[in-house]
């Protein structure tokens, strides 16, 4: 099993309660596609930093989760033609729990 994270940007006229039956919707694609410890969480209305689709402002949606490499590419096309997601990102998520550990220095001596 590898992890994985998908953020979905959602249409900014879309309602509170689209934007819940959306997160339903992606949460039910991951569960079908026999993903494990699915965790989803909607970010609000943003501003985007530039426009997408005529969309200045957009809903954000972030999903956790894990599953077989070969499943994923069954989201990547469902989500591809989902006409409420104006854009998304999948990844994988290699460093998930791991803390970067720091680089020695150099020692450097001087001698006088």
């Amino acid at each position: 099993m590898v992890k994985y994270e998908i953020v979905c940007i959602l249409s900014g006229e879309m309602s509170e309660e689209e934007v819940k039956e959306a997160e339903g919707n992606i949460t039910s694609l991951l569960n079908s596609n026999e993903a494990q410890s699915t965790q989803t969480k909607i970010w609000g209305k943003r501003t985007l930093a530039y426009p997408i689709n005529k969309n200045d402002e957009g809903y954000y949606i972030q999903a956790n989760f894990d599953m077989s490499e070969d499943k994923i590419k069954n989201v990547d096309n469902s989500l591809r033609f989902d006409q409420k997601i104006i854009r998304y990102l999948i990844v994988k998520d290699d460093l998930f729990g791991k803390v970067p550990s720091k680089r020695k220095k150099k020692e450097t001596t001087v001698e006088s």
